[in-house]
Protein backbone atom coordinates (compact mmCIF):
# COMPACT_ATOMS: atom_id res chain seq x y z
CA UNK A 1 0.00 0.00 0.00
CA UNK A 2 3.08 2.23 0.18
CA UNK A 3 4.76 4.69 2.49
CA UNK A 4 0.62 6.41 3.01
CA UNK A 5 -2.99 5.60 2.76
CA UNK A 6 -4.84 7.92 1.15
CA UNK A 7 -8.60 7.53 0.40
CA UNK A 8 -11.74 9.89 -0.28
CA UNK A 9 -14.16 10.73 2.73
CA UNK A 10 -14.90 13.13 5.54
CA UNK A 11 -12.40 12.96 7.79
CA UNK A 12 -8.79 13.78 8.39
CA UNK A 13 -5.99 12.16 10.14
CA UNK A 14 -3.12 13.98 11.19
CA UNK A 15 -0.36 11.51 12.85
CA UNK A 16 -1.25 10.75 16.44
CA UNK A 17 -3.44 13.68 17.74
CA UNK A 18 -6.85 11.90 17.17
CA UNK A 19 -9.45 12.67 14.04
CA UNK A 20 -9.72 16.14 12.73
CA UNK A 21 -13.17 16.59 10.56
CA UNK A 22 -12.38 19.43 7.75
CA UNK A 23 -15.01 20.52 5.24
CA UNK A 24 -12.78 22.12 2.58
CA UNK A 25 -11.11 18.27 1.82
CA UNK A 26 -12.59 14.32 1.38
CA UNK A 27 -8.97 13.09 1.81
CA UNK A 28 -7.98 11.68 4.88
CA UNK A 29 -4.54 10.51 5.23
CA UNK A 30 -2.24 8.52 7.37
CA UNK A 31 1.38 9.56 7.66
CA UNK A 32 2.23 6.15 8.82
CA UNK A 33 3.01 3.15 7.07
CA UNK A 34 0.13 0.89 7.27
CA UNK A 35 1.04 -2.43 7.01
CA UNK A 36 -1.27 -5.14 5.54
CA UNK A 37 -0.33 -7.58 8.37
CA UNK A 38 -1.20 -7.40 11.26
CA UNK A 39 -4.65 -6.24 10.46
CA UNK A 40 -4.16 -3.98 14.28
CA UNK A 41 -3.54 -0.90 12.50
CA UNK A 42 -6.21 -1.28 9.88
CA UNK A 43 -8.69 -2.16 11.98
CA UNK A 44 -7.81 0.94 13.95
CA UNK A 45 -8.01 3.94 11.54
CA UNK A 46 -11.41 1.98 10.93
CA UNK A 47 -12.53 1.72 14.13
CA UNK A 48 -11.65 5.46 14.25
CA UNK A 49 -13.61 6.67 11.45
CA UNK A 50 -16.87 4.86 12.66
CA UNK A 51 -16.37 6.43 15.82
CA UNK A 52 -16.06 9.83 14.23
CA UNK A 53 -19.05 9.23 11.78
CA UNK A 54 -21.55 7.86 14.93
CA UNK A 55 -20.99 10.68 16.93
CA UNK A 56 -21.21 13.22 14.09
CA UNK A 57 -24.60 11.70 12.93
CA UNK A 58 -25.86 10.00 15.51
CA UNK A 59 -28.44 7.14 13.86
CA UNK A 60 -25.47 6.54 11.67
CA UNK A 61 -27.10 8.87 8.61
CA UNK A 62 -24.99 7.36 6.00
CA UNK A 63 -26.64 4.29 5.94
CA UNK A 64 -30.18 5.25 6.93
CA UNK A 65 -30.69 7.53 4.31
CA UNK A 66 -31.46 4.03 2.34
CA UNK A 67 -34.61 4.15 3.99
CA UNK A 68 -37.30 5.86 4.58
CA UNK A 69 -37.52 8.31 7.94
CA UNK A 70 -41.33 7.66 8.64
CA UNK A 71 -42.32 5.49 11.22
CA UNK A 72 -45.51 3.89 9.81
CA UNK A 73 -43.46 2.39 6.52
CA UNK A 74 -43.75 -1.62 6.96
CA UNK A 75 -40.09 -2.78 6.09
CA UNK A 76 -37.88 -5.48 6.58
CA UNK A 77 -39.18 -8.89 6.79
CA UNK A 78 -42.54 -7.94 7.58
CA UNK A 79 -42.40 -6.15 3.84
CA UNK A 80 -40.67 -8.94 1.88
CA UNK A 81 -43.39 -11.64 3.59
CA UNK A 82 -46.49 -9.03 2.26
CA UNK A 83 -44.62 -8.76 -1.09
CA UNK A 84 -43.94 -12.75 -1.34
CA UNK A 85 -47.29 -13.14 -0.58
CA UNK A 86 -48.83 -11.23 -2.66
CA UNK A 87 -46.96 -12.64 -5.60
CA UNK A 88 -47.86 -16.27 -4.96
CA UNK A 89 -51.58 -15.52 -4.40
CA UNK A 90 -51.75 -13.73 -7.80
CA UNK A 91 -51.44 -10.09 -6.76
CA UNK A 92 -48.79 -8.18 -8.23
CA UNK A 93 -47.26 -5.87 -6.40
CA UNK A 94 -44.38 -3.83 -7.74
CA UNK A 95 -41.52 -4.48 -4.79
CA UNK A 96 -41.03 -0.44 -5.64
CA UNK A 97 -44.72 -0.34 -4.01
CA UNK A 98 -44.62 1.26 -0.56
CA UNK A 99 -46.82 0.48 2.18
CA UNK A 100 -47.94 2.59 4.70
CA UNK A 101 -49.82 1.17 8.12
CA UNK A 102 -50.49 2.82 11.64
CA UNK A 103 -51.17 -0.33 12.97
CA UNK A 104 -51.34 -3.92 11.87
CA UNK A 105 -52.19 -4.00 8.53
CA UNK A 106 -53.00 -7.55 6.92
CA UNK A 107 -57.30 -7.05 8.02
CA UNK A 108 -57.22 -3.78 6.64
CA UNK A 109 -55.17 -4.08 3.10
CA UNK A 110 -58.16 -6.37 0.77
CA UNK A 111 -57.00 -7.29 -2.79
CA UNK A 112 -58.62 -9.50 -4.40
CA UNK A 113 -56.92 -12.22 -6.85
CA UNK A 114 -56.08 -10.48 -10.04
CA UNK A 115 -55.34 -6.81 -8.49
CA UNK A 116 -51.74 -5.25 -10.27
CA UNK A 117 -50.27 -2.19 -8.77
CA UNK A 118 -47.47 -0.60 -10.90
CA UNK A 119 -44.12 0.57 -9.74
CA UNK A 120 -43.84 3.57 -7.34
CA UNK A 121 -47.11 3.32 -5.79
CA UNK A 122 -48.05 4.55 -2.12
CA UNK A 123 -50.78 2.20 -0.12
CA UNK A 124 -51.13 3.89 3.32
CA UNK A 125 -53.20 2.79 5.71
CA UNK A 126 -54.55 5.58 8.29
CA UNK A 127 -56.43 6.40 11.56
CA UNK A 128 -55.91 10.19 11.53
CA UNK A 129 -59.98 10.35 12.06
CA UNK A 130 -60.14 8.11 14.91
CA UNK A 131 -60.78 4.69 12.80
CA UNK A 132 -58.56 2.49 11.33
CA UNK A 133 -58.54 3.15 7.46
CA UNK A 134 -59.18 -0.04 5.08
CA UNK A 135 -58.46 -0.15 1.12
CA UNK A 136 -60.28 -2.56 -0.88
CA UNK A 137 -60.19 -3.82 -4.12
CA UNK A 138 -61.85 -6.19 -6.57
CA UNK A 139 -61.02 -8.81 -9.08
CA UNK A 140 -58.76 -7.29 -12.02
CA UNK A 141 -58.24 -3.82 -10.42
CA UNK A 142 -54.97 -1.95 -11.85
CA UNK A 143 -53.48 0.64 -9.93
CA UNK A 144 -50.88 2.65 -12.54
CA UNK A 145 -47.58 4.19 -11.59
CA UNK A 146 -46.88 6.79 -8.89
CA UNK A 147 -49.77 6.60 -7.58
CA UNK A 148 -50.83 7.11 -3.89
CA UNK A 149 -54.19 5.88 -2.63
CA UNK A 150 -54.63 6.97 1.38
CA UNK A 151 -57.28 5.52 3.26
CA UNK A 152 -58.13 6.70 7.26
CA UNK A 153 -62.08 5.32 6.72
CA UNK A 154 -62.87 2.79 3.92
CA UNK A 155 -61.77 3.13 0.05
CA UNK A 156 -63.27 0.97 -2.17
CA UNK A 157 -62.59 0.25 -5.98
CA UNK A 158 -64.46 -2.32 -7.58
CA UNK A 159 -63.59 -4.93 -9.96
CA UNK A 160 -62.24 -4.20 -13.35
CA UNK A 161 -61.25 -0.40 -12.76
CA UNK A 162 -58.49 1.08 -14.19
CA UNK A 163 -56.53 4.15 -12.08
CA UNK A 164 -54.29 5.85 -14.33
CA UNK A 165 -50.69 6.54 -13.26
CA UNK A 166 -50.14 9.97 -10.55
CA UNK A 167 -53.87 9.55 -9.75
CA UNK A 168 -54.38 10.29 -5.80
CA UNK A 169 -57.27 8.92 -3.81
CA UNK A 170 -57.56 10.14 -0.42
CA UNK A 171 -60.40 10.20 2.34
CA UNK A 172 -59.03 12.45 4.36
CA UNK A 173 -58.12 16.48 4.24
CA UNK A 174 -56.84 19.18 6.64
CA UNK A 175 -59.06 21.04 9.13
CA UNK A 176 -59.05 24.85 8.04
CA UNK A 177 -61.55 26.44 9.97
CA UNK A 178 -60.07 26.84 12.98
CA UNK A 179 -58.39 30.59 12.03
CA UNK A 180 -55.31 31.31 13.48
CA UNK A 181 -54.32 28.17 13.92
CA UNK A 182 -51.61 26.38 11.51
CA UNK A 183 -52.79 23.88 8.83
CA UNK A 184 -50.75 20.93 10.05
CA UNK A 185 -51.87 21.21 13.57
CA UNK A 186 -55.60 21.40 13.03
CA UNK A 187 -56.51 17.81 12.64
CA UNK A 188 -58.22 16.26 9.91
CA UNK A 189 -61.79 15.46 8.79
CA UNK A 190 -63.36 13.10 5.79
CA UNK A 191 -65.23 10.32 5.04
CA UNK A 192 -65.58 6.96 2.40
CA UNK A 193 -64.81 6.96 -1.09
CA UNK A 194 -66.29 4.45 -2.84
CA UNK A 195 -65.12 3.91 -6.89
CA UNK A 196 -67.53 1.06 -8.90
CA UNK A 197 -67.12 -1.21 -11.17
CA UNK A 198 -65.34 -1.28 -13.99
CA UNK A 199 -64.31 2.44 -13.88
CA UNK A 200 -61.34 4.42 -15.71
CA UNK A 201 -59.79 6.94 -13.80
CA UNK A 202 -57.37 8.92 -16.48
CA UNK A 203 -53.61 9.78 -15.16
CA UNK A 204 -53.15 12.56 -12.28
CA UNK A 205 -56.90 12.14 -10.98
CA UNK A 206 -57.35 13.57 -7.74
CA UNK A 207 -60.64 11.75 -5.87
CA UNK A 208 -61.51 13.82 -3.00
CA UNK A 209 -63.48 12.19 0.19
CA UNK A 210 -66.72 11.20 -0.24
CA UNK A 211 -66.73 10.62 -3.40
CA UNK A 212 -69.08 8.19 -4.80
CA UNK A 213 -67.96 7.40 -8.67
CA UNK A 214 -70.74 4.58 -10.38
CA UNK A 215 -69.98 1.63 -12.41
CA UNK A 216 -68.39 2.09 -15.94
CA UNK A 217 -68.15 5.82 -15.59
CA UNK A 218 -64.68 7.89 -16.85
CA UNK A 219 -62.79 10.17 -15.21
CA UNK A 220 -60.79 11.96 -17.96
CA UNK A 221 -57.02 12.92 -17.47
CA UNK A 222 -56.05 15.63 -14.85
CA UNK A 223 -59.60 15.91 -13.24
CA UNK A 224 -60.50 16.66 -9.48
CA UNK A 225 -63.79 15.20 -8.48
CA UNK A 226 -64.93 16.66 -5.66
CA UNK A 227 -68.78 15.23 -6.02
CA UNK A 228 -70.13 11.85 -6.64
CA UNK A 229 -70.19 10.78 -10.52
CA UNK A 230 -73.28 8.72 -11.54
CA UNK A 231 -72.94 5.27 -13.12
CA UNK A 232 -71.83 5.97 -16.85
CA UNK A 233 -71.29 9.17 -16.90
CA UNK A 234 -68.36 10.56 -18.17
CA UNK A 235 -66.47 13.64 -16.08
CA UNK A 236 -63.50 16.00 -17.33
CA UNK A 237 -61.81 19.04 -15.89
CA UNK A 238 -61.39 21.27 -12.23
CA UNK A 239 -63.47 20.69 -10.43
CA UNK A 240 -65.29 17.39 -12.19
CA UNK A 241 -67.84 18.34 -14.72
CA UNK A 242 -69.78 16.44 -17.45
CA UNK A 243 -69.60 16.66 -21.04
Amino acid sequence: MGKHLQARLRVSFQNNSGIRATNQSWVFRVNKPVPLHPWSSVKSVVKKIFNYIHAKYQTFALLSCFASPRPDVVGGLARWRWLVEMRCSGRLVDPSVELRSSGDFRNRLLLAEGVAVDKGSILHLGNDCGEDGVIQMGRGVYVGPYCQIVSSHRLEIGENSLIGGFSYLVTVNHRTDQIGVPVGNQGYRGANIKIGKNVWLGAHVVVLPGVEIGDNAVIGAGAVVTRSVPAGETRVGVPARGI
